[in-house]
């Protein structure tokens, strides 16, 4: 059966969402992710490495350290035709690094890291690891609550007097806010940061990962 796509264990999943060591190796066929078929292996679900910039090196080619959420630090080689150029502004310390499919590919410096081909699968979010996994927590809290909206800035339910109405933030649709005043305050107070990791669990949550229909890309 397809595993449903809740927030409670979204990016918590520790298959959709592995670490670099249970990430599949190029040269192995992990049963896992692939399905065996008449004539190759195709993929029988999807996945996506996490790992948040701890720097970033090379001339001819742009290689990535990253540093994934069991705090292993690996290389992430970018092996695009462009070698990285487009990448290279937004690769800022701190950031995290998304990669569709990634699998453990062994360089020619003997060390064991990703290598990114295509840059469909690759995608830089602007926040940190741990903003994204807070982010993803965060909604999953408050799905299993059940409890009534409340403004992300005064605290104040939906449905009580004078407050009828919350109005969504049109961004990450996710927090919600009494009218403009408290929208901006909020803002202010860090919802800016907050709403970046939001956008993209919002992203995430709206994708079947247990089956395998065709690739996602960025």
């Amino acid at each position: 059966m397809p595993e449903p796509n809740t927030f409670e264990s979204l990016l918590r999943n520790d298959i959709t969402f592995p670490a670099f060591s249970d990430l599949p190796d190029e040269n192995d066929v992990d049963p896992t992710y692939y399905d065996e078929g008449p004539y190759r292996f195709s993929p029988r679900r999807h996945w996506c490495f996490l790992g948040e910039i701890v720097d970033s090196y090379g001339l001819c080619r742009v290689l990535l350290r990253v540093k994934d959420k069991e705090g292993q630090v690996v290389t992430i080689g970018l092996y695009t035709d462009d070698r990285g150029q487009a990448l290279a502004p937004h690769m800022k310390e701190g950031h995290t690094v998304a990669v569709l499919y990634g699998e453990q590919h062994g360089f020619m410096d003997m060390t064991v890291g990703i290598r990114v081909e295509e840059p469909s699968v690759i995608r830089i979010i602007p926040c940190s690891l741990e903003q994204l996994l807070k982010a993803s927590d965060d909604v999953a809290a408050r799905n299993l609550s059940g409890q009534s909206k409340c403004c992300g800035s005064c605290g104040k339910e939906e449905n009580t007097s004078g407050n009828k109405h919350l109005r969504l933030c049109s961004r990450c649709k996710q927090a919600s806010y009494c009218g403009e005043v408290c929208q901006k305050k909020a803002w202010a107070d860090g919802h800016k940061a907050e709403c970046k990791a939001l956008v993209w669990v919002k992203w995430f949550a709206a994708r079947n990962w247990g089956v395998f229909n065709g690739y996602f890309d960025f």
